[in-house]
């Protein structure tokens, strides 16, 4: 296996992983209990939620480190780091590392959430639709073989991203919909005092 391979599917494992996340984050939002709905069963949601969050962000960072490796074209540390120059695609390598910036500051501020308070750490954590759509579209539009061939949305790796993408979209307008229209579910508002 050589190196775009391993930066090829250590990014599209982050993807599937980040996805299935981003699903359980919603089913949480939506204050989902696995033990009173199907499959009947005590699941921690919360620490799947984490254990997702932890290794898709871990697989996030690993994936373009092989990219190091490749003799042609030559990938720098900097190009990494701060792809604007980078040898291939520079617009879609920087909307991925955008993407691992945004992944990074929203774990962070997911481990200090009690630090930062509930009202303040929500509106943070809502970042996680931009990392969709920017891991989405980083996916779908990167050449995986830097070869300079044209972008193939019908490969099955790319179908596999855009579904993501769409099955999370769906998720989210269920779960913002399900939520307006149960009044329970929304945050506690103050009251005013005259």
């Amino acid at each position: 296996m050589d190196p775009i391979d391993l930066t090829s599917y250590s990014g599209l494992a982050a993807v599937y992983l980040l996805s299935v996340n981003l699903l359980l984050g919603i089913l949480m939002s939506a204050r989902y209990n696995p033990w009173k709905r199907w499959p009947h069963r005590r699941i921690n949601i919360l620490k799947l939620h984490n254990w997702t969050a932890y290794v898709g962000l871990g697989l996030s960072l690993l994936h373009p480190i092989p990219l190091l490796f490749v003799r042609k074209p030559r990938f720098a540390l900097v190009d990494i780091l701060y792809p604007v120059s980078s040898p291939e695609q520079p617009t879609i390598n920087c909307l991925g590392a955008i993407c691992l910036y945004v992944l990074i500051f929203t774990v962070i501020t997911s481990i200090y959430r009690a630090e930062i308070g509930r009202q303040r750490w929500k509106p943070l954590h809502y970042l996680t639709y931009v990392v969709a759509t920017l891991f989405v579209i980083h996916g779908a539009l990167t050449d995986q073989h830097l070869n300079d061939s044209p972008v193939d949305l019908l490969d099955a790796e790319k179908v596999g991203i855009i579904a993501c993408g769409v099955v999370i979209l769906a998720a989210a307008i269920v779960r913002f919909r399900w939520t307006s229209k149960h009044p329970k579910f929304h945050p506690p508002t103050r009251a005013t005092v005259p």
